[in-house]
């Protein structure tokens, strides 16, 4: 079960943590919170990787210097 959390910037946090996995991230709305939280929940439980925005990014950046 996912945790949604209202932060004091109007973003949500959407927090789960099952199997041993934990993954977070922020959204501007709650609808798209909780429809990561459910896709992730899902790839959790099928064993598949659990790839959020941020690791997503710093991998297509890697290797880029300024």
């Amino acid at each position: 079960m996912a945790t949604l959390t209202k932060l004091n910037s109007g973003f949500w946090r959407a927090q789960i943590r099952r199997k041993g996995q934990y993954v977070n991230e922020t959204f501007l709305r709650r609808k798209d919170a909780e429809e990561w939280a459910l896709d992730m929940e899902r790839r959790i439980d099928r064993q598949e990787p659990t790839v959020t925005r941020r690791s997503h990014d710093a991998k297509r950046f890697r290797g880029i210097v300024a």
